[in-house]
């Protein structure tokens, strides 16, 4: 598993609000993009990915909905702050039990993954530790071992075609934390991120991303959300919306079943 791609993590990204207490305490948290950060080495780190986002393919999945896709996995080993790049066919499919998403058929989904120098890029692994150690997961730094996703997910509309996320309705995702970070955002209205409790009857939190870095974090026991399809705006003809989704699942033994 440990290979030549593997990175040690130094710092978190730099953030000035206190998300842990909130991702705990009320299952969920919201950032602008002031309240990070960022070097001089970071914006241009941000640069890179944000150009990325062009070479995303077409959601084989929904190929009418507007969707451009890439899906990698890592393993993360929190007591060493050790983060491994998955390198197998593996790495790049996703599946969501049909209890999560009853959109998509019941079965591993592959994308196109992402890049290699994307995914040890500076500002993706800060961003991985500040989300992992501002997750209710962190107290599991010591002992247990994370399987960390990361999609790169690109919403793009038309005039008469909105850009349409899946599932397009409250839902919960199946890994125990995820956040979402807003990487370009053009040309668009709509989009707005809906946070429930458990009963789907109280909204918590409807928020828009609309700058770079603008993030939300879901604790998926706690709440249920969504995020509402785009349109575009203006006189604009094409309009788009880049997210990094980042995940995170303890990798806990199962143990064996008797013959």
């Amino acid at each position: 598993m440990i290979n030549q791609n593997s990175k040690k993590l130094e710092n978190a990204l730099p953030c000035r609000v206190d998300a842990y207490l909130s991702m705990k305490n009320l299952g969920y948290c919201k950032l602008d993009s002031d309240d990070f950060s960022l070097s001089d080495t970071q914006k241009s780190d941000l640069d890179i990915i944000q150009k990325h986002f062009d070479t995303l393919q077409r959601d084989p999945y929904g190929e009418d909905s507007g969707r451009y896709r890439q899906h990698s996995k890592y393993v993360f080993l929190p007591c060493l702050n050790l983060l491994i790049p998955h390198c197998t066919e593996h790495a790049s499919c996703y599946k969501q039990d049909i209890k999560f998403n009853d959109e998509v058929i019941d079965e591993a989904r592959k994308f196109q993954p992402v890049p290699n120098d994307i995914l040890l890029n500076n500002l993706i692994t800060s961003f991985i530790l500040h989300d992992f150690k501002n997750s209710p997961l962190a107290h599991y730094s010591s002992t247990v071992p994370m399987e960390v996703g990361i999609h790169f997910i690109r919403t793009k509309a038309m005039t008469g075609s909105p850009g349409v996320a899946v599932p397009n309705r409250l839902h919960k995702d199946g890994e125990p934390c995820t956040w979402i970070h807003l990487i370009n955002r053009e040309g668009l209205s709509g989009g707005e991120n809906i946070i429930t409790d458990n009963s789907k009857d109280n909204i918590l939190c409807e928020h828009t991303l609309l700058n770079p870095l603008d993030s939300i974090g879901i604790v998926d026991d706690q709440v249920w959300h969504q995020v509402k399809p785009v349109s575009v705006s203006g006189h604009t003809n094409v309009g788009y919306r880049d997210v990094i989704l980042i995940d995170f699942t303890p990798m806990f033994a199962k143990p064996n079943s008797p013959s």
